[in-house]
């Protein structure tokens, strides 16, 4: 009986299982024995990849911050006809997204870690940017694209990080209401 060997995991599967334990056990279980029991490899793979369990948790918070950033500057790439409709798909998008674990839980390690809350804000500070700039688009002044690229942003945050369940025919309900709250005029509320 020939045995097919293993595929090698690469370095981004590490990351986002360490993600997965951090969101599922806390920091103090993201260690080396307990990633490569979760990924089925031996210690060695590990040291691979990373010097050792800092380089890691550095490598993680990088890795978090660039996949965030890259995605912020793919949307921020995208032609906007419809700044309107490019914000009712960001509410959508985060209604019913099921991926904020990452997020939840760099926002927890951020609490204790400096190189973490570093990487959040810097992350938050481009989401917001990345609103304000659609809702500019959609001809509010700056101002006014500010305070609601704020009121979006941290009421998303607000949503997936609370342990609140709600109704999904009334989350989307909600949404709507919210995205017609911050479409409209000063004038017209």
């Amino acid at each position: 009986m020939t045995r097919t060997p293993k595929k090698p995991l690469d370095r981004d599967a590490w990351l986002r299982k360490a993600l997965d334990v951090l969101f599922a056990l806390g920091i103090g279980q993201v260690k080396v024995e307990v990633l490569a029991r979760k990924l089925k490899l031996t210690k060695g793979s590990f040291y691979w990849h990373f010097r050792n369990r800092d380089d890691l948790l550095r490598s993680m918070v990088d890795w978090w911050r660039e996949q965030q950033l890259s995605f912020i500057a793919r949307l921020a790439e995208q032609q906007v006809d419809d700044p309107a409709g490019q914000i009712r798909a960001v509410i959508d998008f985060t209604q019913h997204t099921e991926d904020s674990r990452h997020d939840i839980a760099m926002r927890e390690f951020a609490r204790f870690n400096k190189w973490a809350a570093q990487a959040v804000a810097t992350v938050d500070q481009q989401r917001v940017d990345y609103l304000a700039r659609l809702f500019r688009a959609a001809e509010f002044t700056d101002e006014e694209a500010l305070l609601r690229a704020r009121a979006l942003y941290f009421y998303q945050v607000g949503e997936y990080t609370t342990s609140l369940v709600i109704d999904p025919g009334l989350r989307d309900a909600l949404a709507e209401r919210q995205f017609k709250l911050l479409i409209c005029r000063p004038s017209d509320s």
